[in-house]
């Protein structure tokens, strides 16, 4: 009875096809006739829609049906709860309350105990994580049969005794006994390699079942099946698979085995080890293989460029060989930038060999690459060559970045051209740091250029239908009736985001309202001050048409006094304090001149409408203050706390609440830009804001924590080089705060934190080794707090970078930066961080280093690791 369960209605639970697949797929080769040949009848498969019940009487039937073996195997999500048992996750399974949607395992074993008590062999297989629970306990060896009978809820027979077998089996009493095969052990996970068809371990064990094992006879035992399947595992440092077997009874379960029955040649001796130089040539053939696999030409050619540099001084004629290679390569392939890259590859490598060919090859290049009309192919190609003559001619490595640079600029102001000119910038020599700073500086600048502009382009769409709505309104000689109606018209096409147009309309009004006589402008001019605030939107992009607008409509009711001129100011200031938010982030210091010109207001109204006034000043402050942290954080923190200030006066809970949660956001964020500037001026607001936080009702209490966390977070980046301790302090307070954040925030600030301590890690690795080992050590323990593989792969791969900038200083590290770059579930991250790996390793242990390489599964990365290994055994 099989059961795979391929998709879960949890979220925290990854879909899982393969184990669905798995479980079909071994469903046949029970059936194969050549395998092991059950009737069809005899194999039950349970799939994702299964429940509980249904598995459990499933497997009693077919217990109480089986009398020789009867094999029962779950494929899908294992959970373990706080006491340490194991639970097999159905489709309806909830990670943090295993009790729930799953089969208790302990409720699994007993059913097949029970009912199966005539079946000679009991086999239990398990593919999911903490799989290794089901033994009953996690031994150093192999438990015995007194173990097993102790785990299984089973009385040993009083005349046991264990064989000579080691310990792994107990006597063989006929081989009637129960055996369990797990993924892992008790306390590790399974896998599902990205994009993999099988999980892991039922991969194995299906490989193994088809292709045999070579050498054992034309029957194999269920043993050889499993030492088969954990040699395998354990060679690549999987989570080792368990073996609880009673009274031998794996090797009294046998398969037909379709590998060859020869033993053939046993016991050869090993190869003598060639030596330094003969391991160059065997590191150097091995990259060449490699490399020579890769179906893209330009690709393999690139690497064999590579692999003749690193063979140069060991063997010339080979690298001439691979260099002319490369050359006639490039000449052939008639993508222009493909076929420069070629050649400035080849004259790397040819360089010591053979400087005046290796001269004309960079002309050639050059040649080529100014020829290339793709503005992009041809600064990536300069900077390339740049990079390759830097060592041998500075001055036209300078030279070429500059054309770059010239070619980029040559660009129309896009996106593009702003991440080109950051790429740029990675490219820029050392000692030139001012020059590299400006590349950064341009592509900034044109960033906020392209929003600014593509906001413009937005807010200036014009509406047919306004325009001829307009122009009928502009037929009538009422000026008072146009007012009107000009005024309707702005707010609708405002209303459909069409603001400057709207600008335009009301701009006209205010005109038109001059016009009007003073017995009738009142109702003109209310309806035009009404409208302002309709507007402000369009402050964002041509705030000084939108200012002058509410200068002159100001003047004009000043202009007018009646019983409504406390309503058009209030109007008016209401309008001014919403501009001034939204001129927050293009230009905060004109928003506090707003800000002060509503206060200015204020006094001149009645109570109510005075109160009214002081609510929109105090909301518009912080956002304010947002803008303003950036450039002036302690004036940014003075405004958050005059909104508190004016906000207590008001007797409203409700825009107090609002206001000290964005007043807490303003705190956060200026204790997060003076981290570097002022630490105990930063620490002070940080601490403010949290405390402030603490004060406000539990759903806005954690939003503000969330703000609090994210500036501590920013924070400890901004000094991540300069103050370790204070980033320390910063992680661990982030970590206290981050309790009460939901999963969704807290996966977000753990991602953050991870990173600042890898950038920390990355500052101490030259001066304090020890603590950069920290640093990687705390990183890795907050990533593996995030759920998800995805989620993880990418902050893991940050982490291994790390330690192989460690292994550098201390090979002896090597081991562990192995593990946590192998258990990245991204194929492409896992392959760059096992790379990497082997590159700083290679130096001191070119051994080790090579069998790390050789298992990288990404063709283009192993073979980039072999050719580095060889180049270091030279």
């Amino acid at each position: 009875m099989l059961v795979g369960i391929g998709d879960y209605t949890h979220a925290d639970l990854a879909a899982m096809p393969a184990a669905a697949t798995g479980a079909g797929h071994l469903a046949r080769l029970l059936r194969d006739p050549l395998i092991w040949g059950l009737p069809h009848e005899h194999v039950t498969i349970l799939g994702t829609d299964t429940t509980q019940e249904r598995i459990l009487t499933t497997v009693r039937d077919a217990a109480l049906a089986a009398e020789d073996t009867l094999v029962v195997y779950f494929a899908g999500h294992g959970l373990r709860d706080p006491g340490e048992r194991l639970h097999l996750a159905l489709v309806d399974a909830d990670p943090d309350y295993p009790q729930i949607g799953t089969l208790p395992y302990r409720q699994l074993r007993d059913l097949i105990r029970q009912a199966g008590h005539r079946a000679k062999h009991r086999v239990t297989i398990l593919d999911c994580c903490y799989s290794g629970i089901a033994g009953g306990m996690s031994h150093p060896t192999a438990p015995t049969r007194d173990d097993l009978a102790a785990a299984l809820d089973e009385h040993a027979h009083a005349n046991a005794t264990d064989g000579d077998d080691g310990g792994r089996h107990g006597s063989d009493e006929n081989g009637y006994g129960d055996c369990v095969l797990t993924s892992a052990p008790p306390q590790s996970r399974s896998f599902v390699r990205p994009g993999a068809p099988l999980p892991e371990f039922t991969g194995e064990l299906i490989t193994t079942l088809e292709a045999g094992i070579t050498g054992v006879g034309p029957a194999i035992s269920l043993e050889h099946v499993w030492l088969r399947i954990r040699d395998r595992m354990r060679g690549r440092d999987s989570p080792e698979p368990q073996l609880f077997a009673q009274n031998n009874a794996t090797r009294h379960i046998h398969f037909l085995n379709r590998a060859p029955h020869d033993h053939g040649e046993q016991g050869a001796a090993p190869d003598p080890d060639p030596g330094p130089s003969a391991a160059h040539l065997v590191a150097r053939d091995a990259a060449e293989h490699a490399a020579r696999a890769i179906p893209d030409r330009s690709t393999s050619m690139g690497l064999l460029a590579r692999i003749a540099a690193a063979t140069v001084t060991v063997d010339p004629d080979k690298a001439r060989q691979l260099a002319d290679e490369v050359i006639q390569a490039g000449h052939e392939i008639t993508d222009l930038s493909q076929r420069a890259r070629l050649l400035t590859a080849a004259a790397t490598c040819l360089v010591a060999l053979d400087p005046p060919r290796a001269q004309h090859l960079v002309d050639e290049a050059e040649g080529i690459i100014q020829g290339i009309t793709d503005i992009d192919a041809k600064v990536f190609g300069l900077a390339r060559l740049a990079t390759a003559v830097t060592a041998t001619d500075r001055d036209r490595a300078t030279w070429l970045l500059e054309k770059a640079e010239e070619a980029l600029h040559s660009l129309p102001d896009t996106r593009y051209k702003a991440d080109r000119l950051r790429s740029l910038s990675f490219s820029v020599l050392d000692d030139e740091p001012e020059w590299r700073q400006r590349l950064k500086d341009d592509s900034e600048h044109l960033e906020k250029a392209i929003r600014q502009r593509e906001r413009f382009e937005e807010d200036s769409r014009r509406s047919p239908e306004g325009l001829r709505r307009a122009g009928e309104v502009r037929a009538n000689n009422d000026p008072r009736w146009r007012v009107v109606e000009l005024v309707k018209i702005a707010r609708d096409l405002a209303d459909s985001r069409h603001y400057h147009q709207a600008v335009e309309l009301l701009e006209e009004a205010e005109q038109t309202v001059r016009k009007i006589g003073l017995h009738e402008r009142g109702e003109a001019l209310s309806e035009l001050t009404g409208a302002l605030s309709r507007v402000c939107w369009a402050a964002r992009t041509i705030p000084n048409r939108v200012i002058d607008l509410m200068t002159r409509v100001r003047n004009a009711v000043n202009g007018f006094a009646d019983q409504a001129l406390g309503d058009r100011l209030t109007d008016v200031g209401r309008t001014l304090a919403d501009v001034a938010g939204y001129l927050a982030e293009t230009d905060p210091h004109r928003a506090v001149g707003l800000i002060r010109e509503v206060q200015t207001i204020a006094p001149q109204l009645p109570g109510r409408k005075q109160r009214l006034l002081d609510h929109n000043v105090a909301r518009a402050l912080p956002r304010v203050g947002m803008g303003l942290a950036p450039l002036d954080a302690e004036q940014a923190a003075t405004l958050a706390h005059e909104a508190m200030a004016i906000v207590r006066t008001l007797d409203n809970d409700l825009t107090e609440k609002q206001t000290l949660r964005e007043a807490v956001s303003v705190l956060a964020l200026a204790g997060q830009h003076l981290a570097r500037a002022d630490p105990r001026r930063a620490d002070e607001l940080l601490g403010e804001s949290e405390s402030f936080a603490q004060r406000l009702p539990e759903r806005d209490r954690t939003h503000a924590l969330n703000t609090v966390v994210g500036a501590l977070v920013d924070a400890g980046n901004a000094i991540a080089g300069t103050d370790p301790d204070r980033v320390d302090r910063f992680v661990r307070k982030s970590e206290r705060l981050m309790r009460s954040l939901p999963d969704e925030n807290r996966r977000f600030h753990l991602d953050a934190m991870a990173r600042v301590l890898v950038a920390t890690g990355e500052a101490l690795v030259g001066s304090e080794p020890d603590r950069a080992v920290g640093c990687a050590r705390e990183a890795e323990r907050i990533v593996r707090q995030l759920p998800r593989d995805e989620e993880r792969a990418a902050v893991l791969w940050s982490i291994a970078g790390l330690q192989a900038e460690l292994v550098k200083r201390r090979p002896a590290y090597a081991d562990r930066a192995r593990r946590t770059a192998e258990s990245i579930t991204d194929d492409l991250y896992k392959a760059i961080a096992v790379h990497d790996l082997a590159l700083a390793l290679a130096p001191a242990d070119t051994d080790q280093a090579e069998r790390i390489a050789r298992n990288i599964t990404d063709a283009y990365y192993r073979a980039s690791a072999l050719a580095a290994i060889a180049e270091a055994r030279l």
